[in-house]
């Protein structure tokens, strides 16, 4: 019987008793039962079962035909564990083989647990080595020797060479291949010119919200995702620009499309872009808008803030639905153009904020992948849409006018999990200046 083994009983004086066991009563536990050879207590054809049975707490007596006994307790709780992985004698082939494929599978991922772990402990040593070395290059002409902010492009190319050792030969190649570019860029684009810009969003002292990073540009869209600033294979890759964007000679694509991993710590890379989506730390949806309603997205040859006005997740499966072409408009031919985008992102947006938008504006769009459904349900990202400021223009925004959409448009499985439908524009299109609606 599972649970225990049997001791045979031994012949003594010739005879051979035959053990006789009695059914046991379905709702008793197998160790709680005594059995009891006849023969020892009244003759062998004795069927009397209920004055032969006999009950034990914890153990269970055996009489054999010599009149001894041998109690037996179970198994502590650590001894039984080890019975229960490890094969022991006893145990059927079928049992055996099962034990010792659950033991090396056991044996295997804490080897290559241990491996991922200590990975990810070198990473995040890397990241914050190598984001420290980059930011000491972007802010190596932020201060003068006293910390005061040098006054001119001159005296912070002087701090940039003395710090970093660039020399004026160097300086005058650079700035003859990249004609106009800004003294604060010359040391990140002397280790790497694939650098177009530098994006911030939130104080270096905030340790909840500090995007800051370069901007790259490859050759095409899959570099950067798994190469960093120093062009070392990184999963976390770095902040890149669509490859088809513009950036020489300080124009821009009407819309300058950024893209960014959505880090598994939740707050490196593009991570917290989500949050203008689904706000973490608070009940409050709009309190990381009103937080930050501007970005700063500086480029080799100007400096810019960015008004937010939108917040979309897109889907990327077809199967799904809809899947928006929001990372193939780049460039608006004229104002129908750029008005009718500006809309399919007002309408599809959970934000709607008091920034206007017309025809001639720069927009920004950050993407990131998000996973609201699961990535294994539906491969979505979310998107951050920011105009830039105009020129003369202050970039303060009134974040106390800003409002959740109650009804964006959905892609359909949205609608097949929430249920309902669209019920149509209801942003207020007056914010668009260009369109006429």
């Amino acid at each position: 019987m599972a649970g225990f083994s049997k001791k045979p009983h031994r012949k003594t004086s010739g005879q051979h008793h035959e053990e006789k066991k009695f059914d046991m009563p379905e709702d008793k536990d197998e160790d709680s039962v005594t059995y009891i050879t006849p023969g020892l207590f009244g003759d062998d054809d004795d069927d009397d079962e209920p004055d032969t049975r006999r009950k034990a707490s914890k153990s269970r007596v055996i009489y054999d035909d010599d009149d001894e006994f041998e109690e037996k307790k179970k198994p502590n709780i650590f001894v039984r564990a080890l019975r229960a992985i490890f094969p022991v004698k006893g145990d059927g082939v079928g049992e055996s083989v099962r034990k010792i494929i659950f033991d090396i599978a056991v044996v295997a991922f804490i080897i290559t647990g241990g491996s991922v772990l200590k990975d990810v402990l070198n990473e995040a040593g890397n990241v914050i080595i190598v984001d420290k070395e980059i930011s000491d290059l972007h802010d190596v002409a932020s201060a003068g020797e006293e910390g005061e902010s040098p006054k001119s492009e001159e005296e912070k190319i002087k701090i940039i060479q003395g710090k970093i050792g660039i020399s004026d030969e160097e300086v005058e190649n650079i700035q003859r291949e990249k004609p106009g570019i800004q003294a604060d860029f010359l040391g990140l684009y002397s280790q790497n010119s694939d650098i177009v810009g530098w994006i911030h969003l939130g104080s270096k002292d905030d340790p909840i919200v500090n995007i800051d990073y370069p901007v790259m540009q490859a050759e095409d869209n899959d570099y950067y995702l798994t190469h960093n600033f120093k062009r070392e294979d990184a999963p976390r890759g770095a902040i890149f620009a669509d490859y088809r964007n513009k950036f020489d000679n300080g124009t821009l694509s009407g819309n300058t499309i950024l893209y960014g991993h959505n880090m598994w710590n939740g707050d490196t890379m593009f991570a917290k872009l989500s949050r203008y989506y689904q706000p973490k730390e608070t009940t409050d949806p709009l309190q990381f808008y009103r937080d930050h309603p501007t970005i700063e997205f500086d480029t080799l040859y100007n400096n810019a803030d960015w008004k937010v006005f939108a917040c979309v997740l897109f889907n990327t499966q077809e199967e799904l639905g809809e899947v928006y072409p929001y990372i193939n408009v780049r460039d608006f031919a004229n104002a129908d153009q750029f008005n009718n985008f500006i809309l399919d992102i007002m309408d599809r947006s959970v934000l709607w904020t008091d920034v206007d938008l017309q025809y001639g504006d720069n927009i920004l769009t950050l993407s990131t992948c998000y996973y609201p459904y699961g990535k294994e349900t539906a491969d979505t990202r979310v998107a951050v849409f920011a105009r830039k400021v105009r020129e003369g223009e202050s970039a303060e925004v009134d974040v106390s006018k800003a409002m959740r959409n109650p009804d964006p448009l959905l892609f359909a499985y949205e609608y097949r999990v929430k249920g309902g439908s669209w019920g149509g524009r209801k942003w207020d299109s007056s914010k668009l200046l260009s369109y006429n609606g």
